[in-house]
């Protein structure tokens, strides 16, 4: 088993097109979210995932994730790195994760020089998700996309929200309805079930009343 990531851009490097002082991790997370994404080989996924969620519920801080995580902080700290000449005066660092113990069988260990990839990424503020509809990680494309992977997802998550919402206007509005008439109940003389008079009253279904009562939203009329 060998692990395989993206190529460095060397030429872009070399070209002056990037200003990144690291080199050797793909400039656009392309690769970062594929992982993420992807649910074979499931044990290498499962842990990017695992190691990416840990990272972004500490901030980002990654300075206090590996405070609480000793083991961790130990093995990312090490890796090997070599200068990479450019046609101009400058040099850069190629970045390799050498983690102390690396098993090449094992799909954890895979995953964590992903993560140390990630984490050393001049772009890695652009790492968003999951995405709140979809699930799915992404790149932003803005500091502002924080919640959604595309203008799609954002669009059906506020039409949902927007339909729920009038759901619940709708069903108060039933409720508020339905204890108006049966605070009337008291007042008339019926022979009808309480519930056929006020669905009558109310235009609201017998079967909602129902379950309105069996949900405990809604009081049964004391017995007469």
């Amino acid at each position: 088993m060998q692990r395989t990531t993206r190529p460095p851009n060397l030429e872009a490097f070399k070209a002056g097109e990037l200003k990144s002082v690291l080199l050797g991790q793909p400039g656009d997370l392309e690769g970062a979210c594929f992982l993420l994404n992807s649910q074979k080989p499931l044990e290498l996924c499962a842990e990017f995932r695992r190691l990416v969620a840990a990272w972004q519920e500490s901030g980002p801080n990654l300075a206090n994730m590996l405070e609480k995580d000793k083991v961790l902080a130990d093995r990312v700290r090490h890796g090997r790195t070599l200068l990479v000449p450019t046609r101009s005066g400058r040099g850069y660092l190629l970045w390799l994760p050498n983690p102390p113990g690396f098993n090449a069988r094992e799909w954890k260990d895979h995953a964590l020089t992903h993560f140390m990839d990630l984490i050393v990424n001049p772009q890695w503020h652009k790492l968003g998700g999951p995405c709140h509809r979809c699930g799915k990680y992404y790149i932003k494309k803005t500091a502002r996309q924080k919640a959604y992977c595309s203008r799609r997802c954002g669009s059906v998550a506020t039409a949902l929200a927007t339909t729920r919402r009038k759901r619940r206007e709708e069903r108060a509005h039933k409720l508020r309805k339905a204890e108006e008439a049966i605070g009337r109940l008291a007042t008339v003389r019926i022979r009808l079930p309480w519930k056929k008079w006020v669905s009558a009253e109310t235009k609201i279904t017998e079967k909602w009343l129902t379950r309105a009562v069996n949900l405990g939203d809604l009081g049964e009329p004391a017995k007469r």
